[in-house]
Parts: C-alpha cells; structure tokens; sequence
C-alpha cells in the first residue's frame, strides 16, 4: 500500500478469398532466404515467446476488474474483483472490517490511446462481508452495487501450475497511478507451496494486484517487494513477491 494525505477490437476489411483460399495458406510452405551458399532461416531462441495476439486482447478484458482502492486519510493500493460483488486485496491494506469500511473502490482509472485519462466509475465497500488472513496477507470484502456484473471478475482458479523461471505478469496502479502492467523482466525466480518471488516491477501502491502466468491464469497475490528471504533456503534477495492463490483458496470461506 502506497501512503498519501485512487472489448474487444472488432477487426474491419475485407479479404478476397477467390484469391486465398483457407486450403492454400494451410499449404503454404515457410520461406527462407538464401545467401550465397548459406540459409538463413528463421530461429526460436532459447525459450519460444510466441503468443497467439488473443492473448492483449484478454489481458485488456481482465484488466476491467482491477481497480484502484482510495482508504480515505490512509492511502491506496490495488485489488480485483473475484465476483460481481467481491474484492480482493491485501491485509495489509485491509486489516480490519473498520479499514475497508467506506473505502473508494474505482474502476477504470487508466488512459487511452492518446494519453488522456478515461472517465472512471466508484464504488463504496459493504463491510457485512468481510473477511482476511494476516499471514497470507489477504482480504476480502464486498463492495456495493454488484460492479463486476458491469466491470468483469477474475475467477478464482481451482490450480495454480507455476515454476521457475516462467514469466508473470502484474496488473497495478504503481505508486497509486493509472493502471499498469509490467511487460518485460518478469521471471519467476523462486516458489513454493505458498510464495511466489519474481522479477517483475512494482511501486508502493501496487499491494493487492493480480499475479498471472503467461495464459493470464490468476496464481497469486502481489504483496510486497525489496531484500526478501527466499524461504527455503533464507538467503536474501532483492525481488518482489506474492501468495499463491491456490493457498489463499484453502482458507477463504465458502462464499461463491
């Protein structure tokens, strides 16, 4: 938490299929170029990074249901919703009821193509449903006016495969700003039954954001960042981390 005083793209055109047929481009064989006596062809390096383009479409879908949180006199930070009517975000933005009573919930906090800042929608929280885990670092709450109906929810994975060194991406509002994402640099560099440490970029005011794998399949909650102890081994790293969801599952209340 960050202290202060928070579609699709339909595709037009047209394509002249009595000119290519399906069955040709199935057909079509890869070119390569030919210097002199060499070929040079096309390579994966290392790791293939190839991604189907869907893959920024649903990222910008799923992006809708982060939302940047406002603690009136207290700060901001970041939660998502993982129903139409339920935020996630940290403990430690949420300690208790009495914190996450009354607090601003806003969604669309982000800007367009030509850098102007979008018109945002806010909610309030309703602290009947309350509930949070000062060692997993986690809380939820409801929030009023059921906002994910409008605004999308992440659902609440019943696995989480994750290992080192795949990549994770971060959807946030650093430092209590527009929303962000981290697209470089994101390796996974240790992980357990309950801890994910990574490389990808945070700010204070980023605690509560959504960890995903590079599918964007929800598998943690960011929570903190800086010298951490790897806890398997208790050497010390400067990386930032998060709580598998799959632990923050088997806690959580039967609410859905």
């Amino acid at each position: 938490m960050h202290m202060i005083e928070g579609p699709s793209f339909p595709w037009h055109g047209t394509f002249n299929t009595s000119l290519v047929t399906e069955a040709a481009l199935l057909s079509v064989k890869p070119l390569s170029i030919s210097e002199g006596f060499a070929t040079v062809t096309e390579k994966i390096i290392g790791t293939n990074n190839l991604r189907t383009v869907s893959l920024l479409e649903k990222m910008v879908q799923i992006s809708r249901s982060v939302v940047h949180i406002t603690i009136p006199g207290k700060g901001v930070a970041t939660g998502f919703m993982i129903a139409p009517d339920v935020l996630m975000t940290n403990n430690h933005v949420f300690p208790s009821r009495d914190d996450a009573r009354d607090a601003i919930v806003r969604f669309n906090y982000q800007i367009d193509l030509s850098g102007n800042l979008l018109q945002t929608e806010e909610y309030r929280t309703d602290v009947a449903l309350f509930h949070t885990n000062a060692t997993l670092d986690y809380s939820i709450v409801r929030v009023s006016g059921s906002p994910g109906i409008k605004w999308g929810y992440i659902k609440m994975p019943l696995d989480d495969i994750v290992k080192v060194p795949d990549d994770v991406f971060i959807i946030q509002h650093p430092g209590g700003e527009h929303k962000q994402i981290a697209l470089s640099d994101n390796v996974i560099a240790y992980v357990d039954d309950v801890i994910v440490q990574y490389l990808t970029d945070t700010l204070p005011g980023s605690s509560g954001s959504p960890v995903f794998n590079d599918s964007m399949r929800l598998i943690a909650l960011h929570h903190s960042g800086g010298w951490l102890p790897e806890p398997s081994t208790g050497s010390t790293h400067f990386r930032n981390e998060g709580i598998r969801i799959s632990a923050i599952l088997k806690d959580m209340p039967k609410i859905f």
